[in-house]
């Protein structure tokens, strides 16, 4: 125990000091919070023609409530789960400053890690929370309940999810080792993301086949199995099953990415100064 405390007390430093540094930004967030607005209001209206449009009040599952639920849902759980530390890493390497980093007696890996937290702690007070009081309000009044089980059960699916991100984005970092110019891969990679994710489109609304590989993947892990579990979409066996493939992904992408670190710190090629 005593050894826990240290090392939150020797990195934890790294995490306030990104709170404090997103805090002094506020313009960034008021802009994000008007395009991702800006986001919901036409996937609001896009699901409403869908309904509106087909003979069957449940399509797949999902009533146009259900729907609408599962959209600020999914929208929210992407925002905290948020720790795309790939630009870090790729700057480090090209400013150089990464070689001091890397000497210091702390650990990489954990530095990074809590540089995440300090912007999941961020979002979490500044938007999570009221958002989230928002959708249970919302979601009572198309339900008339709220079942605490499934949303203490989405909040434990949120850290492995949380965790699943920090660690497949860690480990796509790490090619910056290698690759001068990332951004144009991450654009790439960020977008396929959100498709496989579940982000944009349930996965149940994929083919059979399609549904098998995409919930097979880390990324649904991360956003679609907490969205489906707050939903109540997701009980008994197939909910410890969804919750298993979790911690199993957590474990697997902490190798790979201690793997890929091994690997490629024999020889870094540093650009700059």
């Amino acid at each position: 125990m005593k050894k826990i405390i240290k090392q939150v007390k020797t990195y934890l430093p790294f995490a306030t000091n990104v709170f404090q540094k997103n805090l002094s930004y506020k313009a960034n967030v008021i802009i994000f919070l008007i395009g991702e607005a800006m986001m919901l209001a036409v996937s609001y209206y896009l699901w409403r023609a869908i309904y509106s449009s087909s003979p069957d009040k449940i399509i797949k599952g999902f009533s146009l409530n259900e729907m609408i639920i599962y959209v600020l849902v999914s929208f929210l759980t992407a925002l905290i789960i948020s720790v795309d530390i790939t630009y870090d890493i790729s700057n480090e390497v090209k400013d150089g400053s990464i070689a001091i980093n890397l000497i210091r007696p702390i650990s990489y890996e954990k530095r990074m890690l809590f540089q995440a937290f300090g912007n999941v702690m961020y979002n979490f007070l500044i938007i999570f929370i009221l958002a989230f009081i928002a959708i249970n309000i919302l979601f009572y009044s198309y339900n008339g309940n709220i079942n605490i089980v499934n949303i203490l059960l989405y909040f434990v699916s949120i850290i492995l999810g949380l965790l699943i991100n920090f660690y497949f984005s860690y480990s796509f970092a790490l090619l910056s080792f290698k690759i001068t110019n990332m951004w144009g891969l991450s654009q790439i990679v960020k977008a396929l993301i959100e498709l496989l994710s579940g982000a944009l489109i349930p996965i149940v609304f994929f083919p059979k086949s399609v549904q098998i590989l995409f919930n097979f993947l880390p990324f649904s892990s991360s956003i679609y199995t907490p969205t489906m579990i707050y939903l109540g979409k997701l009980t008994g066996v197939s909910l410890v099953k969804a919750i298993a493939l979790q911690l199993a992904w957590v474990l697997l992408l902490m190798f790979i990415a201690r793997t890929m670190w091994n690997a490629l710190i024999k020889k870094l090629t540093i650009l700059g100064g």
